[in-house]
């Protein structure tokens, strides 16, 4: 088998976890004075054993829903290569974000977007395993040309050619 007939997605799995940080106000501020810190844990899974992990934080009640959502998105990414969606990353986070049918509860903000950041996470964490690097240097070495047309390296300065200018600096 090759190696990318093994990158076949075949599970994305989730689970909510709960801390009880309500009991002793741990994590409380003005606008959260019952915060229970919790998460959607995800890992992908593909057909030659890899995986990877991600997360997603929450404060508490609302966290099952978030795992509903992405229960609702497994669709999207279980069969898929996970080559092919490393090569255009990009690409792959709008679909997950465009969804015809789950854009209407929130594409970029709210429950969709946490789902969405679950999923992602646990793709960066795949592709980083894979390398063998630690995500933080997956990101370094990124080909400035490789398309991932998404906010996490715009928004930062608002400027498109960031992540060009990042690949290209010396702290390579």
């Amino acid at each position: 088998m090759s190696k990318s007939s093994q990158l076949t997605i075949i599970a994305v799995e989730g689970e909510d976890l709960r801390w009880p940080t309500s009991l002793g106000s741990h994590g409380s501020d003005a606008m959260h004075t019952d915060p229970d810190y919790s998460c959607v844990y995800v890992t992908i899974r593909t057909s030659g054993g890899a995986y990877g992990n991600g997360l997603t934080f929450t404060c508490g009640r609302g966290t099952d829903v978030v795992l509903l959502a992405v229960r609702s998105m497994k669709f999207l990414v279980e069969g898929k290569n996970a080559d092919d969606i490393f090569s255009n990353f990009g690409t792959f986070w709008r679909q997950l974000t465009s969804e015809s049918q789950l854009r209407w509860i929130g594409p970029e903000k709210g429950v969709t977007h946490l789902a969405v950041a679950a999923i992602i996470n646990a793709l960066w964490d795949l592709w980083a395993k894979l390398e063998n690097k630690p995500v933080w240097r997956l990101l370094a070495d990124l080909e400035p040309e490789l398309n991932l047309d998404n906010q996490y390296f715009v928004e930062a300065s608002m400027n498109p050619h960031l992540h060009s200018d990042i690949c290209n600096s010396s702290f390579h």
